[in-house]
């Protein structure tokens, strides 16, 4: 039985921890020494750390997500225009990005100390190997994301700090790399299995896909880096794929059936998740940290994108078709990328909205379609016959047919300008468990890690060590759900077929909009060219080195040792 890791949203009394520049950290804040010492306090300390996921979840996303290929900055998108189209005055500068390395250096900092204070602490043998593997594999994710994300310039420490430190230390990509492999080795031991564990909270599942990933990530760079690591390329290729084969073999983790059930908020334990953000639809249980991503991926669906006609028969925001907010959107390449006759397509963006009579926090009338986005061209033929309905409709009710060619311009893929406002909406992070049509507290878990991705994984493996055949099989495997009956022939894979565009391009949609989508294209060496070809926002500024976020320039002027800790070179210009 899975039983919701409740423990980690309940209010943790006395280990408030302080959110400050990760130079001034407090870790400690209102917790006593002698209660950190117990079983309890331990116990409680490591629990705080599963609260600081919701403080970085939304900019783990946005820095996950933008400037790739697959999402494009919306009319509203205001910050996250400085990281989706690459202004580097603005991203160095940016809140965002400030928030987001303070929040991560606040959960490293929280691990450190829990590190520590476990080896101190009056625990039985059992009890600490198994909260010392917990902390380990929490440090490495972190790691790994700030690594991921700042590359050579991120600031390396695995001792806590309480009070002031002004000395940054820069030790490069391997030195992350060699404690983030040590520490999921020292998690190997004690974590249990996913199906003996509280779900939420850290597993051996959990940690095998940190490893996978990690090898993954490491096997990117260059040869004097991964062997600085302590690895080789083909090593980090074998462990990576034993881990997805163990992943996929040794535990109860299974593909669902019907792929929009991965993501339906009436779903959120399910077979497919291997590790997700939680939240509680009660809302004093989420510290409040709400879930606000369900917002960004919504256009608008009450006003047309031929013409900008405003559809009477829909609202502006309603909670079942999501709170608009206009900053993200799709790609043209995104869309195009799948086969109408992929199942995914249909359970990743919105197409068709029904009238919602009443009031914006009623649910639709499905038997009414009152609009259409198709994911084809639609003739102005189409839109005049659809508009004509109110002729014959009982309620006089317009149908509104739009199109591709209504949203984006075919040739360049540069969103019309209607086109940034009106689009196909992220089914994945709607949240109609919210209380009214308005509200931006949201409380649907966020699926970190799912099953999908390690067959990806595995697949992608294959074909580095040669074996297409393999890769072939893996994928056919994952897309059996994605099948429309009839239509089997055009979604078959064959070996002559994969290559790693190809895998990227079937990572796509697999995994679309869910996030990490740039770190999976900057550990492929792919992210500069990939967004330059698919992403019309990117074209005027990205260049080769914004394969590495900025350090935040506040973070830059606090330290004193200025002669060793600096910004990236290219940010310097």
């Amino acid at each position: 039985m899975k039983t919701k890791y409740w423990a980690i949203i309940l209010p943790l009394v006395g280990i408030l921890y302080s959110c400050s520049d990760f130079l001034e950290e407090d870790p400690k804040g209102n917790i006593t020494t002698n209660y950190s010492m117990t079983a309890e306090g331990c116990e409680r300390l490591i629990e705080s750390l599963y609260n600081t996921h919701r403080d970085f979840l939304e900019r783990l996303y946005l820095f996950s997500s933008m400037g790739a290929d697959e999402q494009l900055v919306a009319v509203n998108g205001n910050d996250w225009r400085y990281f989706g189209e690459y202004y580097d005055t603005q991203m160095i500068n940016n809140g965002w990005n400030r928030d987001f390395w303070r929040q991560l250096y606040n959960s490293l900092n929280v691990a450190n100390l829990s590190i520590e204070t476990i080896e101190l602490a009056n625990l039985s043998d059992e009890k600490q190997i198994e909260l010392r593997a917990e902390a380990h594999a929490l440090r490495a994710f972190y790691l790994w994301i700030i690594v991921e994300t700042y590359g050579d310039g991120a600031h390396f420490t695995i001792q806590s700090t309480a009070g002031v430190k002004t000395e940054g230390y820069q030790p490069g990509v391997a030195a992350f790399y060699k404690q983030i492999l040590e520490d999921l080795n020292v998690a190997a031991i004690g974590l249990k299995k996913p199906q003996e564990s509280q779900w939420g909270r850290m597993n051996d599942g959990v940690r095998k896909f940190l490893q996978m990933k990690s090898l993954m990530s490491l096997s990117g760079y260059p040869d004097d880096v991964i062997s600085s690591a302590g690895y080789t390329r083909n090593r980090c290729y074998t462990e990576a794929l034993s881990l997805t084969r163990s992943i996929r073999s040794d535990y109860n983790y299974r593909l669902l059936d019907d792929y929009a059930m991965i993501f339906d908020v009436n779903n959120q334990i399910n077979d497919e998740i291997i590790w997700s953000v939680q939240y509680s639809t009660d809302l004093k249980y989420n510290e409040g940290t709400a879930n606000g991503l369900h917002r960004y991926g919504v256009g608008w669906y009450n006003k047309s994108a031929v013409d900008n006609a405003p559809i009477l028969t829909l609202w502006s925001h309603t909670l079942y078709y999501g709170r608009e907010y206009r900053w993200a959107m799709p790609s043209l390449f995104m869309i195009r990328n799948f086969s109408l006759y992929d199942k995914r397509l249909y359970g990743s963006l919105q197409e068709y909205w029904c009238w919602i009579p009443d009031n914006w926090d009623a649910k639709p009338v499905l038997e009414d379609t009152v609009l259409i986005r198709r994911f084809t061209t639609v003739s102005d033929q189409e839109v005049e016959e659809g508009r004509k309905r109110a002729e014959t409709h009982p309620l006089k009710h317009e149908l509104y047919i739009e199109g591709m060619n209504h949203i984006y311009n075919l040739e360049t893929g540069e969103p019309t300008m209607n086109g940034r406002s009106c689009y196909h909406t992220n089914l994945k992070l709607l949240d109609s468990s919210r209380e009214f049509a308005k509200d931006e507290k949201g409380h649907k878990d966020f699926i970190w890690f799912r099953l999908g991705e390690v067959y990806l994984a595995e697949a992608e493996l294959q074909m580095y060590l040669g074996n297409n055949t393999e890769a072939a099989t893996l994928i056919n495997q994952l897309r059996t759900r994605a099948l429309i009956k009839g239509h089997e022939k055009e979604l078959e894979v064959t070996p002559e077929m994969i290559n790693l565009d190809f895998i990227l391009d079937e990572n796509m949609r697999e995994l679309s909009m869910e996030g990490f989508r740039w770190y999976t294209l900057k550990r492929t060496n792919k992210l500069y060219e990939r967004a330059m070809k698919y992403n019309p926002d990117v074209h005027i500024r990205m260049k080769p080195y914004h394969v590495n976020r900025p350090i935040p320039q506040n973070e830059v002027d606090v330290v004193t040792n200025k002669d060793e800790f600096m910004q990236l070179p290219d940010y310097r210009k």
